[in-house]
């Protein structure tokens, strides 16, 4: 099922204005709708070490996030225990400027979620 996670604005933004989120798989899965999400290391060479990438806007000291689409992960068929990575980068250089928080599975329990409601599943150990 494809989880529709919202736009989020961080304040008190430090870094560069060229900034994207990128999101990585640690282990291949097929999601319920039949699509085959491969581990990040196994894609084809020339497709990148990342799935998704969402550039993000920079206003001030705002960073702001954009909405992305995911596929469940939990309801899996053949690996229910597969997660995401979420990563900020410098779009200018393709460096990493830091982890968006731990990896993390989606549920398919609603069909939008917020970053905010994946952390605290996180912090709650779920």
């Amino acid at each position: 099922m494809a989880i529709s996670i919202s736009s989020v604005a961080l304040s008190d933004w430090q870094g560069g204005s060229t900034v994207a989120l990128r999101i990585k798989i640690g282990a291949t899965f097929t999601s319920l709708a039949g699509n085959i999400w491969l581990k990040t290391q196994d894609r084809p060479a020339g497709q990148g070490d990342f799935y998704i990438q969402s550039a993000c806007t920079v206003s001030g000291n705002t960073l702001t996030i954009p909405a992305i689409s995911l596929d469940s992960t939990t309801d899996s068929p053949d690996n229910p225990s597969a997660r995401y990575s979420a990563f900020l980068v410098d779009t200018s250089t393709g460096d990493t400027i830091q982890a968006f928080g731990p990896s993390f599975a989606l549920t398919p329990d609603a069909t939008s979620t917020t970053w905010a409601a994946i952390f605290t599943q996180l912090a709650q150990g779920n």
